[in-house]
């Protein structure tokens, strides 16, 4: 049977629905520039459709800084988990890794030097955030990219207390803690599940970048895992890119406006 086959038959027997997903690549195009980044208007009805329904619980995870997730989805009800987990707001109770937080200062030093010694390289962005920093490399040739991956791999090397995840065209730096997009996705559905008030939901979760195969394994058996996109993933079900998403998104909310 087809994903929506089965997401009819379960919310058919349940009746209520938690979604999760990321943002970049899933929801919304990826952008040669992060800050160009915009849900596409079809997306965007849709979820402000599923968002005040009350059998409907809505989280969204990202590598972008917290501040910059709510900015861009814009959803006063959704939870969201900003930094790949490091800092999570549930309405009105936040959460920032303490761990992460005691290493502001070290990601700062960091930061600093990679862009100073990335400077050259055209194409290639340093973006700040609060708690992790992205540098992005859409937009460089491969020898820059090569030289780039050498200089990260060279400071990195110096400073254990911080990791390298890699994503499409982009290599986020951020504390080593031991928290990342699989707790944080875990809390979150626990979070929206006591909201929600009943034991029987259907969960769905949206993903595209290997960061998110930490979100499709903490939720093994528990949730329709989606992958968007051609990268290889553990995800039972793939669609083809954004606006994929944007379909069924508006097909959740005419299958949900009669439940």
């Amino acid at each position: 049977m087809s994903l929506r086959g089965q997401l009819r038959e379960a919310l058919r027997r349940h009746r209520a629905l938690i979604l999760l997903s990321d943002l970049d690549g899933t929801l919304a195009p990826i952008r040669d520039r992060p800050q160009d980044a915009r849900l596409p208007p079809k997306t965007h009805r849709a979820l402000a459709r599923l968002a005040p329904h009350p059998q409907v619980r809505l989280g969204f995870l990202s590598g972008r800084s917290l501040g910059d997730l709510r900015r861009r989805v814009g959803l006063s009800s959704a939870v969201y988990a900003g930094s790949h987990g490091l800092e999570i707001a549930c309405r009105t109770d936040h959460f920032r890794h303490p761990r992460a937080v005691a290493a502001a200062r070290l990601l700062r030093r960091v930061s600093r030097e990679l862009a100073r010694r990335t400077a050259r390289l055209g194409g290639v962005v340093v973006e700040t955030k609060s708690l992790a920093f992205a540098i992005h490399f859409r937009a460089a040739d491969r020898a820059a990219v090569s030289r780039l991956r050498a200089i990260v791999r060279e400071v990195t090397g110096r400073v254990p207390a911080l990791e390298v995840l890699a994503g499409k065209k982009v290599l986020e730096v951020r504390p080593r803690v031991g928290w990342g997009k699989g707790e944080a996705v875990a809390l979150l559905r626990s979070v929206l599940a006591k909201s929600l008030g009943r034991a029987s939901f259907v969960t769905l979760y949206l993903g595209d970048d290997a960061t998110d195969e930490a979100a499709f394994r903490a939720l093994r058996g528990k949730a329709f895992c989606v992958v968007v996109g051609r990268r290889r993933s553990r995800a039972a079900y793939r669609l083809r890119g954004p606006a994929a998403v944007a379909d069924l998104l508006a097909w959740l909310a005419e299958v949900l406006a009669g439940c």
